[in-house]
């Protein structure tokens, strides 16, 4: 029997199976945060990169997302998920090592970070697109939005802790010593998901024709499904406008706002908090608005909170910021929990993983479009203003399903059969 054919006995969210998913992604998230931290200062203080040297090693990390994820989504389908996350663990591990084992030895030099982030970048999107077809696997159907908002948790908790945990172990270790914590992230997430019991595939179905045949029959069932595409779209357009609020907000908050270093690390935090708060109550919003309502009304609701963000002023005034950041990124994080269930509930199985890197590529795609866009932003329009427009552009993402016909919907439809043979055999 199917997880989405199960809807009884002991809630699944405490089976062991997902118990070992959550807490090997969610140590993985917390220790993976902390290279971010390390590698800027180990290539402006040792190896006296330039601030452009150092935004490539950001660009890099992106570039995967951009070059690997279709076709990884066509391959990873023929794979068993666990294998997947278990190699992909494996090279990460193997690759962030790299930098302590080269300041050891004393031969590190930038373009070793460059090829580290590199390959750990395209390990990440290997193990995120099996990542996502795993919740299936284990939950019933009616339960995919609370998994979802379970590991969004997760995710929630490393952004708030990750930054200030590589900013300690900076401070007690050095920085080239630092990645060493993220080394053993992904090794206890290897333990995890060596401990999984679950071996299969997917779906059993094989897929017909080569990889470009694969991939537009990926495509062609994200644009043939309206809540998908819509979901996609909407998805894409919050990313970009969250990338563009991540490349301003520093700048904003030092400059603008003339706040201290001690005063910016707590600030930030608070986007982690609003995060964690967003998936507490995204499971409790599907129960009462429907799970394809609660995908785009709450984020609706919330997103002219952002607006407060480019209002904020020295003193109380950053009060604004807070309340602005805590509302805003509760709402983006609901939003991210219903996208990632319409993706798997309104999926057929033998299809997931290249519907996974198709709307992943179209989504995370646009992370490096939308810092390019805030850098650019801001140079001609100052950063205040500049995160007025995108605070303002943010609203368009939930605003373009409310306008649509997929605000009839109060839950996901389940995947028709016959829709899928038929939309294949075009």
């Amino acid at each position: 029997m199917s997880a989405h054919d199960r809807d009884s006995g002991p809630s699944p969210l405490r089976q062991r199976d997902f118990q070992l998913l959550w807490l090997g992604s969610t140590v993985n998230q917390i220790l993976a945060m902390t290279s971010p931290v390390a590698f800027p200062l180990i290539a402006a203080d040792l190896l006296g990169a330039s601030v452009t040297q150092i935004g490539l090693i950001t660009a890099l990390n992106y570039l995967p997302w951009l070059l690997c994820t279709l076709p990884f989504g066509v391959y990873i389908g023929r794979l068993p998920p666990r294998a997947v996350l278990l190699a992909a663990d494996i090279g990460r591990a193997m690759s962030i090592s790299l930098i302590p084992i080269l300041y050891g030895v004393g031969i590190l030099a930038l373009w070793h970070i460059y090829l580290v982030v590199t390959a750990v970048g395209m390990c990440t999107v290997a193990y995120e697109i099996a990542y996502q077809t795993i919740p299936p696997m284990l939950l019933p159907r009616n339960e995919l939005t609370r998994g979802n908002a379970r590991l969004q948790a997760g995710r929630a908790v490393s952004f708030t802790l990750g930054p200030a945990l590589g900013g300690l172990l900076v401070t007690l270790l050095g920085a080239p010593l630092t990645p060493v914590a993220n080394t053993v992230g992904f090794l206890i997430s290897g333990c995890c998901t060596a401990a999984l019991r679950i071996r299969g595939k997917v779906s059993s179905e094989k897929p017909t024709g080569g990889l470009v045949r694969q991939l537009t029959d990926g495509m062609r069932f994200v644009i043939a499904e309206p809540l998908l595409r819509t979901s996609t779209l909407a998805s894409a357009i919050g990313n970009c406008c969250f990338a563009g609020y991540e490349a301003l907000v520093v700048v904003f908050l030092a400059q603008e706002v003339t706040l201290p270093p001690s005063q910016l690390g707590p600030l930030m935090g608070v986007a982690g908090l609003g995060s964690l708060l967003g998936a507490a109550l995204a499971g409790r919003l599907a129960k009462r608005l429907g799970s394809a309502r609660s995908v785009w009304l709450p984020a609706l609701a919330v997103a002219p909170f952002g607006l407060l963000l480019p209002a904020t002023r020295p003193g109380w005034g950053t009060l604004l910021f807070v309340v602005g950041t805590l509302v805003f990124c509760a709402g983006f994080a609901t939003f991210t929990v219903g996208q990632a269930t319409v993706v798997q509930s309104a999926t057929p199985p033998a299809l997931l993983s290249r519907v996974v890197a198709c709307t992943r590529f179209a989504t995370r795609s646009m992370l490096f479009c939308g810092g390019l866009v805030g850098g650019a932003l801001g140079g001609a329009l100052g950063p205040r203003n500049a995160l007025v427009v995108i605070m303002a552009g943010w609203i368009l993402a939930p605003l373009l399903m409310a306008c649509s016909r997929v605000r009839r919907l109060r839950d996901i439809p389940a995947p028709d059969p016959q829709r899928h043979s038929d939309l294949l055999s075009q």
